[in-house]
């Protein structure tokens, strides 16, 4: 018996001792469990961000370079410039270009065995303004010379323009561009005794333009209407019709400095009246092929040579001239 109560003395003295020995090893397990959690989320997110499934912190946002405007004149090369010399493209906004010229044209006639040559300089601006408008102005000053008749001096017609690019160039759109042009009869007309240094008439010629770039080269095409205001020379009424005209052609960037250009011109304009009667044979027929080559000296200056060959009776046999667009 005695044995009896020191073995039950034994055990009251061991529980409360395993107990807590039982206690301990939940929490450490419980511990362990959770540390088990952790390193296994870890592991997933490890893996979901070598999968690519995760992104990435965020690091230091790189600044993308900003896009150059097609009409900013930072990125304007020899084959800009030759468009917006032909008025198939606008300057960019308070973009201001002075362009003097030189040029000279042939015209023989077998029929008379005369010869008209006509020696010009000009002097034209024009300035970019904001929604795709330009605004310009051209004065020619003129020397013509015509076997058996004489020759003459002065300013020719003087003509202020205004373009307005509808739509640029965008996929496989052609870019276009209206202008109105309006021409005053101020060179000495066919009325005065002089040789004539103008058509004597105040004249509207509407245009569009139209340009399809396939780097390197640009097709264009333009499309024109003059309308002639009636007016009084020597004491008759004249009445000349509208010239419809036609050109196409395209320009090849030879490289971001040189370009070269070719195309056809076609105008045609029905018989003048003269007191309400036709005069036979007065209609006009005008076709020539050009050819021209642009250099870009600078950032702001251009050089541009044209020429232009008669291919019909009415034109005249050889056209040269050369500009110098000079860009502020």
């Amino acid at each position: 018996m005695k044995y009896m109560f020191a073995l039950a003395a034994f055990l009251c003295a061991a529980l409360p001792a395993g107990a807590e020995t039982i206690e301990e090893l939940k929490a450490q397990l419980e511990a362990q469990k959770q540390l088990n959690a952790l390193q296994r989320q870890r592991i997933e997110t490890l893996e979901a961000e070598l999968a690519g499934r995760k992104i990435a912190p965020p690091a230091r946002a790189e600044v993308a370079a900003p896009e150059i405007a097609a009409d900013d004149p930072e990125a304007d090369r020899a084959l800009e410039r030759a468009l917006q010399r032909r008025g198939s493209a606008v300057l960019a906004p308070y973009v201001v270009e002075v362009a003097p010229s030189l040029f000279w044209s042939h015209a023989g006639s077998d029929a008379t065995i005369s010869t008209d040559d006509i020696y010009g300089a000009g002097l034209d601006g024009r300035i970019g303004l904001p929604g795709g408008w330009m605004l310009g102005a051209g004065v020619p000053f003129l020397h013509r010379e015509i076997d058996d008749v004489g020759n003459n001096s002065g300013v020719g017609d003087v003509s202020a323009t205004v373009w307005k690019s509808l739509f640029a160039e965008e996929g496989s759109r052609p870019s276009l561009v209206a202008s109105l042009r309006y021409a005053a009869p101020t060179g000495d007309d066919i009325g005065d005794d002089d040789v004539p240094l103008g058509t004597g008439f105040h004249r509207v010629t509407a245009r569009l333009s139209t340009v399809k770039t396939i780097d390197p080269i640009a097709f264009f095409g333009d499309l024109s209407y003059t309308h002639y205001i009636d007016d009084t020379i020597s004491g008759a009424d004249v009445d000349r019709s509208g010239r419809i005209g036609l050109g196409l052609g395209a320009s090849l960037a030879v490289t971001p400095d040189v370009s070269l250009s070719a195309g056809l011109d076609f105008a045609h304009e029905d018989e003048v009246e003269i007191n309400g009667t036709d005069v036979r044979g007065s209609s006009v027929t005008l076709g020539q092929v050009e050819l021209t080559a642009g250099i870009l000296l600078t950032r702001d200056v251009f050089l541009n040579f044209t020429s232009a060959f008669g291919i019909t009776d009415d034109s005249p046999d050889v056209t040269l001239g050369m500009s110098l667009p000079v860009r502020f």
